[in-house]
């Protein structure tokens, strides 16, 4: 039981420091470092390895995967970023595949929260659905996958920061599973 406590101690303290670096980063530079996501990956593996051995270094490769091949084609038309997959691969690597897809569906929701204020706050709801169904009608036109935004077009009204949904989602995770209440 103290081991188990342990654990989840060491587990909260690698999530709350990868969640507070990744909002910084993206914050600061509208990316999210590679030297942050990989060393946390490398951390939830070890942490992992260490208090379970052979099925922990499974349980976080499993949970480092599971977003990446969830989300990928998010990327492939730029819903999300590069850096938004690495981030919930990392909260995978350290809390399992199970938690990262809790904490993937609780930060698209708390993505589609922060939209909704943002087109709210800024009043261009009918920009940003009339660029929202002139892409649905070019993708079906073209019969194609088209890519939703340009990460470097500074000028896009439609942008955020994605690590701000992701840290809400994974902290609504951890309160939601640490209060029993799985779906």
């Amino acid at each position: 039981m103290c081991e188990e406590l342990i654990s989840i101690v060491f587990k909260l303290i690698i999530i709350s420091s990868l969640l507070l670096l990744s909002l910084l980063s993206d914050l600061k530079t509208y990316k999210i470092k590679n030297s942050i996501t990989f060393s946390f990956m490398l951390a939830g593996l070890a942490v992992n390895l260490a208090f379970e051995g052979y099925k922990g270094l499974v349980f976080s490769l499993q949970g480092i995967l599971l977003p990446a091949v969830c989300l990928i084609i998010l990327y492939a038309v730029r819903v999300v970023g590069a850096g938004d997959i690495k981030l919930l691969s990392a909260v995978g690597a350290v809390m399992g595949s199970g938690f990262a897809l809790y904490a993937a569906v609780y930060s698209f929701i708390c993505g589609g929260l922060i939209a909704s204020c943002i087109i709210l706050l800024r009043n261009n709801w009918k920009e940003r659905f009339s660029y929202l169904f002139a892409y649905i009608k070019s993708c079906f036109l073209s019969m194609e996958l088209l890519q939703y935004s340009d990460f470097h077009d500074i000028k896009e009204t439609g942008r955020f920061h994605f690590s701000v949904a992701v840290a809400s989602g994974t902290v609504l995770a951890i309160i939601i599973n640490g209060m029993g209440l799985t779906l």
